[in-house]
């Protein structure tokens, strides 16, 4: 271990089999991380986009289906904290790459683009192979309301919510960090499908999430 450690052929080999488990069993669907709102946060909240986005890629590298997944318009600040990441430089080895393009600029047809925000009036069923689906890169989502869908509505980019309200009474907000929503996207297709197990999977204790139409109680712990 130590010798593949030091000629880095122990790295060659873990490469080689997750290029080939993508290539198997890669979800066909792509995600797009939209960080184009550092202008909007603060210090502190840029730091915490930064650590989500560190949380996504390494949710892609374990996942059972992972996708290509593409963090855009990421620079200025936000870039200079990823910077500080050891192995950044290898994140496209496994399908998760970093772009200073704008969403609009990395996608040559935009009737793929799909918003993902929970302001959308059009509901999730199914994740399609040929979408890219689009997670607005906001720590502060309460108080920079509809941001997200006002950006999606000035590009003419269709938009979406997750199907929380159909499958979920939550207790409390249902907006999620960017890297609970890339869970789900990423669970969903290992799940068959079901959105209600992906959801319950996923969302953390604090959301207080319980299956439709059960209250507290009857939920199962």
């Amino acid at each position: 271990m130590e010798r593949r450690r030091k000629d880095g052929s122990g790295w060659e080999r873990r490469n080689k089999w997750w290029q080939e488990l993508f290539r198997k069993h890669s979800s066909k669907y792509q995600i797009y991380l939209d960080c184009s709102f550092e202008q909007e946060m603060s210090k502190s909240e840029i730091n915490s986009l930064a650590n989500q986005i560190r949380y996504c890629y390494a949710l892609n590298k374990r996942a059972k289906h992972p996708v290509k997944a593409t963090a855009c318009s990421l620079h200025g600040k936000t870039l200079d904290v990823l910077n500080n990441v050891s192995g950044l430089d290898q994140w496209e080895n496994r399908s998760f790459y970093i772009t200073s393009k704008d969403i609009i600029e990395n996608t040559e047809d935009k009737s793929k683009l799909v918003y993902l925000t929970s302001d959308s009036t059009n509901t999730l069923s199914d994740l399609e192979d040929d979408k890219i689906y689009i997670i607005g890169g906001i720590v502060d989502r309460n108080r920079l309301k509809r941001i997200a869908i006002n950006r999606a509505e000035s590009f003419g980019i269709q938009t979406a919510k997750l199907p929380i309200s159909d499958h979920l009474d939550m207790l409390s907000t249902k907006v999620l960090t960017c890297n609970h929503v890339f869970d789900i996207l990423l669970k969903w297709r290992a799940n068959g499908g079901d959105w209600k197990k992906t959801l319950l999977d996923v969302l953390p204790k604090k959301k207080e999430a319980n299956e439709k139409g059960k209250n507290k109680s009857e939920a199962k712990p």
